[in-house]
């Protein structure tokens, strides 16, 4: 493991985020920080052998979680009334605020940082690792540490043109070929952007591979959204 964030520094990063904004004060989130190195080595094996997360002075895994909340609820002697849908949205966007403003004190203390979107290669295996309940779901993981420059140089990554993701008003009738080109174009400045693309996002991809998975993990935290109810139907 490299070198340990600075005293302190650490409960600064966590403040940074619990400062973060939750929707209706419902904090639906968890981070299980993963200090135990034999664990550390598992959960690396089962995100794709990154070794980052072996080497990152922090890693943690950023779950939704709507079960401290059921219990807050029902503590108080209220009926739960939050559906799966609802708690994979909110949860989801509530972990994410919560990390990216972890994310920018981190960098702002001179760390660097990494989500690691393979934890859904196996979710439901991180999951029981975790021994996570009902209602908290793994949704990726973060590394933060001493940046090595030897193997990690600082560098800007390149974006999309803004005009392509920020609108005025309503959303375009469509995208011309220039304007997809010109996408390809800024992202291609290091190594062709399609075969990211195809990799990830096209037929057989990553994200194609991911989906039974995620499934199966939904099902396992009881959070698999309830079938899509049926129009009513009705002859006179």
């Amino acid at each position: 493991m490299h070198e340990p964030l600075a005293p302190g520094h650490l409960d600064l990063i966590i403040e940074a985020g619990r400062r973060a904004p939750t929707d209706a004060q419902g904090h639906m989130y968890t981070f299980v920080r993963i200090t135990d190195r034999t664990l550390r080595d598992h959960l690396a094996t089962l995100c794709a052998d990154q070794q980052h997360i072996r080497d990152a002075a922090e890693f943690f895994i950023v779950c939704l979680d709507v079960y401290r909340l059921r219990q807050l609820v029902e503590h108080r002697g209220g009926e739960w009334g939050m559906r799966e849908r609802i708690s994979l949205l909110y949860g989801a966007t509530d972990a994410t605020m919560v990390a990216q403003n972890m994310v920018v004190a981190a960098e702002a203390l001179g760390y660097g940082t990494c989500y690691i979107g393979a934890v859904q290669n196996n979710v439901d295996r991180i999951a029981e690792v975790l021994a996570l309940p009902s209602g908290v779901l793994p949704l990726y993981g973060l590394c933060i540490g001493v940046i090595d420059p030897a193997h990690y140089p600082p560098t800007i990554k390149p974006r999309i043109p803004r005009e392509l993701c920020f609108f005025e008003n309503r959303y375009p009738s469509h995208f011309t070929p220039e304007q997809l080109d010109a996408a390809y174009a800024a992202m291609s400045i290091k190594r062709d952007w399609w075969e990211n693309l195809r990799a990830y996002f096209a037929a057989g991809g990553t994200m194609e591979r991911r989906e039974p998975v995620m499934a199966r993990a939904w099902r396992q935290q009881g959070l698999d959204p309830q079938p899509a109810e049926q129009p009513c139907t009705s002859t006179r």
